[in-house]
């Protein structure tokens, strides 16, 4: 296990167009509830549901960001960011988090992961 990561790290510096940041400090930081701003995001939990009001943290590391982005009904889901791009969402009941798609439009992230939809804005992500 403890050479995956750096092996990992290693192919990704030398991949070019590869996304790097700290990923895993960011996740650990949200884990822990170390959050460097807090907010709210437009989303939707369901298909077909309009977008309402979610709440949402980030905690940054190194380049990434861990948005945990939380639902009325307290479910929570924690989106990864790195260097500026959207990676994955995490995996719940709900799904694996790798069926997802983004873009970045007028200083929003439109993120879809499993059946969920997200607003975020770059801002909270990037930050000052």
């Amino acid at each position: 296990m403890r050479i995956i990561r750096p092996l990992a790290l290693i192919f990704t510096v030398a991949l070019p167009g590869t996304v790097i940041g700290d990923t895993v400090a960011a996740k650990d930081r949200a884990r822990s509830g170390s959050f460097d701003a807090a907010g709210e995001v437009r989303c939707a939990q369901e298909v077909g549901q309009s977008l309402g009001v979610c709440s949402a943290a980030v905690a940054r590391a190194a380049g990434s960001a861990a948005v945990v982005v939380t639902f009325k009904n307290g479910f929570a889901r924690t989106l990864l960011f790195s260097e500026g791009e959207f990676l994955r969402g995490n995996a719940t009941m709900s799904g694996v988090g790798t069926d997802m798609d983004w873009r970045l439009s007028d200083g929003v992230y439109h993120v879809r992961v499993d059946d969920q939809r997200f607003e975020v804005p770059y801002a909270l992500v990037i930050g000052d």
